[in-house]
């Protein structure tokens, strides 16, 4: 036994680390020096290698010092200077906002929201011997939320949540059933997002169908179809899914609620007080995002932020008293520091560097739009309406849901991706290139329908 651990002790890296490693830090440091193509500049070759070798490393080694190593190739590319990099990562309000949100949503767990919810959810007799309803459930009512809740609270909240499940129902760390509810999730959230008629991708891909073939958009029709592709994609993942990645719900289905004892039949005062603050925030967010032109609105919008209306509320709720009479707030700091359902470095950091990233990427002296737009203009000249109405989802779909697939580009791939419950990039990948590809076909096969039946 002893020389069994010695030899764990002494297990070095694999070769294959070491050439993702190297790989990682060619494309960060290295490909900016190739020579530059089409409209790219110099400062373009750099941001773009950064971006590939970000991707890359997060994909296959970890989080953390890929990000400290974008930091030092940031201000290092020409686009900024190093305190520049620093300031506009760990500076972005997005940042700010998820640090904030994280306080908050993962108290709620943390202080027994989430064994109250499956508690209460589990008992239902709708739900009772039906796991995989209740997954579906689960996901599409979330996905109906995030039309009009934000999607980083939401993610933040839910992933907590369901982790909370998988440890309740007792299941391993390396279970599928972490990946395929955290996947659903993110699915949801991004799918619940894209009904917004006035600020989804898919808002993009009806204004290049217009601009093609000279017609209007239907923002109801368009919310309609967008409906029905959301319902369709998380029933075939639910179903699908469960099936691809063998995912086993019968721990889940045999779970006895009992278990999680007494104090999970009711919700703690402090955990109520932590939850009609929050409430009352989304609430605020959501009249701010969809009632424009009023004092208050423009208030939460352009003076105090979406960083900071969270960071009222997780300051007021460190001040609130709990309700518990222990002579502390509602959300107590030490309580949280340590908990990663609380605040997870990794996501944090992720966020840091894609969000800015990608900007950068799309800014004029990186010549990468360009580039892009050279490339599929002259694919429309001469063809069909349902070709361009295919090839553009499919492009749609590459260039606006790329952080769907890889965690780069949008803060709740990156949310997800980071989550340390789920450390396995290559399973982690699997999960989401399934997700594209139930996106891409069921996208195109109700959008060309939709396109017969209204010509």
């Amino acid at each position: 036994m002893s020389n069994e651990k010695s030899v764990r002790q002494r297990k070095g890296y694999s070769p294959a680390q070491y050439v993702h490693i190297i790989i990682t830090l060619l494309l960060m440091f290295g490909f900016g020096y190739l020579p530059t193509f089409s409209t790219l500049t110099p400062v373009g070759m750099k941001l773009l290698g950064l971006f590939l070798g970000v991707i890359y490393g997060y994909s296959t080694c970890e989080v953390i010092w890929p990000s400290l190593f974008a930091f030092i190739a940031f201000g290092l590319s020409g686009y900024t200077d190093m305190n520049g990099a620093i300031a506009s990562m760990m500076g972005g309000s997005t940042v700010f906002q998820i640090i904030t949100q994280y306080f908050t949503a993962g108290a709620i767990v943390i202080y027994g929201f989430g064994k109250w919810f499956i508690r209460w959810s589990l008992t239902k007799k709708i739900f009772r011997g039906k796991p995989i309803f209740y997954t579906w459930c689960f996901m599409f009512i979330f996905m109906w939320t995030s039309i009009v809740i934000s999607q980083i609270p939401m993610a933040l909240l839910l992933y907590a949540i369901w982790n909370d499940i998988a440890d309740s129902c007792g299941y391993d760390k390396k279970s599928t059933f972490r990946y395929y509810g955290f996947g659903g999730i993110l699915l949801s959230l991004m799918m619940g997002g894209a009904m917004i008629p006035y600020k989804s991708w898919q808002l993009g891909l009806a204004s290049t169908w217009q601009q093609v073939t000279s017609g209007n958009i239907n923002l109801g029709l368009m919310f309609l179809i967008t409906g029905i592709c959301g319902t369709l994609i998380i029933t075939a993942y639910v179903l699908l899914g469960a099936r691809l990645f063998k995912v086993d719900f019968s721990t889940m289905e045999a779970f006895d609620v009992e278990k999680l004892g007494e104090e999970s039949k009711h919700l703690r005062p402090r955990t109520k007080r932590i939850l009609v603050v929050y409430l009352i925030t989304m609430l605020l967010a959501i009249f701010s995002g969809t009632f424009l032109n009023n004092p208050l609105s423009d208030f939460l919008n352009n003076t105090l932020t979406a960083g900071g209306l969270y960071c009222v509320c997780s300051a007021l709720l460190m001040v609130i008293p709990s309700g518990e009479g222990d002579g502390q707030a509602a959300i107590h700091f030490n309580d949280i520091k340590h908990s990663d359902s609380a605040v997870s470095w990794p996501v944090i950091l992720m966020c840091a560097v894609t969000i800015p990233l990608a900007t950068a990427l799309t800014n004029e002296s990186t010549g990468v739009l360009p580039w892009l737009t050279g490339i599929f203009s002259p694919i429309f000249e001469g063809r069909s309406p349902v070709f361009i109405l295919v090839f553009t989802i499919i492009v749609m779909l590459i260039l606006t849901n790329v952080g769907l697939v890889l965690p780069g580009a949008s803060a709740p791939a990156s949310i997800f991706h980071g989550r340390s419950e789920i450390p396995d990039a290559g399973l982690r990948t699997k999960i989401v290139l399934f997700s594209a590809a139930l996106l891409l076909i069921i996208s195109i096969v109700v959008f060309s329908l939709a396109y017969l039946v209204t010509a």
